[in-house]
């Protein structure tokens, strides 16, 4: 049976040591000065401040200060990433399951290093069991504003997999689900070899930025 494409972007599957993800995102707080529409599985980066004001969600109340600033990921060689977008807080009954350009929103991150990612690939070329533990990049694309998720995917074209450890992504194997084989559209097991979190500053000796 053929793959589909039904991208996603990038979505949380399991702990490195093989444990299930838990579902227990951070609290990131996006900016009106971020102009980008942001998806569920949009990868994000914290860019060293926090939020000035009170935020009021549904979900609860954040004083200044206590939530990272964030904004959508420049997808580009050595870019960081500080982790990927799994929902967000409604403000209202009737906010969007995605975030709306320049509107403050605060996003569910899934913010741990080690965490292994599905991604489907743009279907542009078909990846071969060769292509597991070769670097890759994520490819743009238009999230859909009826389910809220992301249309990125992995290039498997424009820069095909390499061993360029500048690459975003990790391919660690195909994801082990029903309907999935190797040939275009398929859905792979990743890691982001650009966590921002999983490296220390030689400058600061700290996390981050």
């Amino acid at each position: 049976m053929a793959n589909t494409s039904a991208p996603f972007g990038l979505r949380p599957v399991r702990n490195a040591n093989g444990t299930p993800w838990t579902g227990k995102p951070g609290h990131y707080y996006l900016p009106t000065s971020d102009t980008h529409v942001v998806f569920i599985g949009d990868p994000v980066d914290v860019v060293g401040t926090s939020n000035t004001t009170e935020v009021v969600c549904l979900g609860g109340t954040f004083p200044p200060g206590t939530l990272q600033t964030v904004t959508h990921a420049t997808l580009a060689d050595t870019n960081f990433v500080s982790g990927v977008v799994v929902g967000f807080e409604a403000v209202t009954r009737d906010s969007t399951t995605y975030r709306e350009a320049s509107t403050e929103r605060v996003a569910l991150v899934a913010d741990d290093p080690d965490l292994i990612f599905e991604i489907q690939d743009d279907g542009a070329t078909a990846l071969t069991t060769s292509s597991v533990g070769l670097n890759a990049i994520i490819e743009s694309g238009t999230g859909s504003t009826a389910t809220g998720l992301s249309g990125y995917t992995l290039d498997t074209n424009g820069t095909a997999p390499s061993a360029d450890a500048s690459n975003m992504l990790v391919i660690r194997g195909l994801s082990k689900r029903l309907n999935n084989e190797v040939g275009v559209y398929a859905i792979w097991d990743v890691v982001l070899n650009t966590h921002r979190f999983a490296r220390i500053s030689t400058a600061t000796g700290s996390l981050g930025v």
